[in-house]
C-alpha cells in the first residue's frame, strides 16, 4: 500500500469516526455518495445535483469533474441554487466533508464525495480544464497520491511548464 492510499484510509476512517460522533450528538448526518452514484446523477434525466468543487485555486486551475463549479461560484448563486442537491468534492474527500457538514448544519440537502477527484480519476472518468475543454491534467494536492497513467499530475502549472512536465 503506498503512503497516498494509506493517507486517504485514515481519513476516511478519522471521517467515519467523526461522523458517528456526531450522529450520538444527535447532529445532521452527512452523507455520502458514490462515484457510479454520482455518474448516474450527473446523466439522470431529473435535477442533476449541484457539484462544488472545493479545493484551492491553484487545483481548480488545472482541471474539475466536468460541470463542477467553485465553491466561491456556489456561495455566489446559493440562492438560484436553493432545493439542489450539493454535491461536494475535493481531492481525498477531507475538505469537501467540512463544506457539506456546514451545508447540512444549515439545513442543505449536501453530500460528501468522499472519493473525490482520484476516485473520479480511479474510475477512468473525464476531466475538464477551467474553460470546458477535456483534459486528461489533475492536480492531486500531492504528489504521493496515485493517478491513472491516463491523467498527467500537475501541481504548479509555472513549474510543470518549465520542467517539461
Amino acid at each position: 500500500m503506498s503512503l497516498g492510499d494509506l493517507i486517504i484510509r485514515l481519513c476516511d476512517a478519522g471521517f467515519g469516526a467523526f461522523e458517528a460522533a456526531r450522529r450520538l450528538l444527535c447532529q445532521r448526518r452527512v452523507k455520502t455518495i458514490t462515484t457510479s452514484d454520482l455518474q448516474s446523477a450527473m446523466t439522470s434525466r431529473e435535477t442533476s445535483p449541484v457539484l462544488v468543487d472545493v479545493r484551492s485555486d491553484s487545483e481548480h486551475a488545472v482541471s474539475r469533474i466536468p460541470g463542477a463549479i467553485t465553491q466561491q461560484e456556489y456561495k455566489a448563486g446559493s440562492e438560484e441554487l436553493a432545493g439542489r442537491r450539493v454535491v461536494a468534492y475535493c481531492t481525498v474527500g477531507g475538505r469537501s466533508y467540512l463544506f457539506a457538514r456546514k451545508l447540512v448544519a444549515g439545513g442543505v440537502d449536501a453530500v460528501n464525495y468522499r472519493d473525490s477527484i482520484l476516485g473520479w480519476c480511479r474510475a477512468g472518468l473525464p476531466l475538464e480544464s477551467p474553460d470546458g475543454k477535456a483534459t486528461n491534467d489533475v492536480h492531486p494536492y500531492w504528489r504521493i497520491f496515485h493517478v491513472p497513467d491516463e491523467y498527467e499530475v500537475r501541481t504548479n502549472a509555472s513549474q510543470d511548464a518549465q520542467s517539461g512536465l
